[in-house]
């Protein structure tokens, strides 16, 4: 007979899921494992069940790759994939295995214009981006921006990014902190009206090239890796990767998230930790950033700004 305690590892008491993949990277172990938002076990709502608060699930692989930490190809799933499985643990739910996916069409969100409702769902956290791109607006131009990014300014885009599922699940208020930075960063007081521009780029005192929102540049002292490319030639290989255009800002929001998710060391747990604007954009500042002192309270101001715009 077997133990109460462990029938649910035999699968006497499968149970199914259905859910979306939210994150693809970061597996600690290597594993290939995914993070699944699964209906009807993890709220919609990213402010009450953040990603970091999703289980990782597994994936089943064919029989011809390794099936070891390290070994074997890379799971071929995309954030956003609607996939099905069962959960190894049954009715615990927290050992969610995934078996297949299923294809399903994405429909573009009609823009609209904001709406006080519109103000309070982004305040929770509740708002997503739209992906789906109408033919004749290929992905690699700055057009598909305002298709792709939903919003009606850069700004209201790169807030609604980093509050949805695919831009992380920050509080409006890391967000903003975020923002703020990339508005010191991006010259954002240069223009008015004050919006942020991917396609800003200069040259820094040593002679660098730096470009776009957080003025990423070509200077190997500041490579993520020792000995690796430059932060700039990172963004453009993930771009290039992706089918973006590096100065579009669905490239760059997109590769600040990829960027804080593969180096610990840009701060990201900080950036968690924070429940401030204030505390968010001096993390952001410190770990991500790194510029010379002096811009930590016009970082904080802007930070501000843009919350008391966006989200009061």
């Amino acid at each position: 007979m077997i133990p109460t305690t462990f029938k649910e590892y035999y699968g006497d008491e499968t149970r199914w899921f259905v859910g979306t993949v939210v994150q693809v990277d970061g597996d600690p172990y290597q594993l290939g494992r995914v993070k699944v938002r699964i209906y009807g076990v993890h709220p919609d709502d990213p402010v009450q069940a953040t990603i970091d608060d999703l289980p990782w699930a597994s994936v089943v692989l064919p029989s011809t790759e390794g099936g070891s930490s390290g070994i074997g190809a890379n799971v071929g799933l995309k954030e956003r994939a609607q996939v099905f499985g069962v959960f190894l643990d049954g009715k615990n739910s927290q050992l969610p295995l995934v078996l297949g996916s299923i294809p399903k069409n994405e429909h573009l969100v009609s823009k609209r214009h904001r709406s006080s409702r519109e103000k309070n769902e982004r305040a929770r956290g509740s708002a997503s981006t739209a992906v789906s791109l109408t033919p004749d607006v290929p992905i690699t131009t700055p057009e598909a921006d305002k298709i792709n990014l939903k919003g009606d300014s850069n700004v209201e885009r790169a807030f609604n990014f980093f509050i949805s599922t695919k831009g992380g699940e920050f509080t409006p208020e890391q967000t903003c902190g975020i923002l703020g930075n990339l508005a010191v960063e991006n010259g954002i007081m240069l223009r008015s009206p004050n919006d942020l521009d991917p396609t800003v780029g200069v040259k820094e005192a040593d002679g660098a090239p730096a470009v776009g929102l957080a003025q990423w540049n070509d200077a190997k002292r500041a490579a993520n890796v020792k000995g690796g490319p430059s932060r700039l030639n990172e963004l453009k290989a993930y771009s290039a990767d992706q089918g973006l255009d590096y100065r579009t800002m669905t490239a760059q929001l997109q590769f600040i998230r990829y960027e804080l998710y593969r180096y610990p060391h840009l701060g990201l747990a900080k950036l968690r930790e924070k429940d401030s604007i204030e505390g968010a954009a001096i993390v952001f500042e410190k770990k991500y950033e790194r510029p010379q002192p002096g811009s930590s309270a016009e970082r904080i101001f802007w930070g501000r700004t843009i919350f008391e715009e966006i989200v009061s």
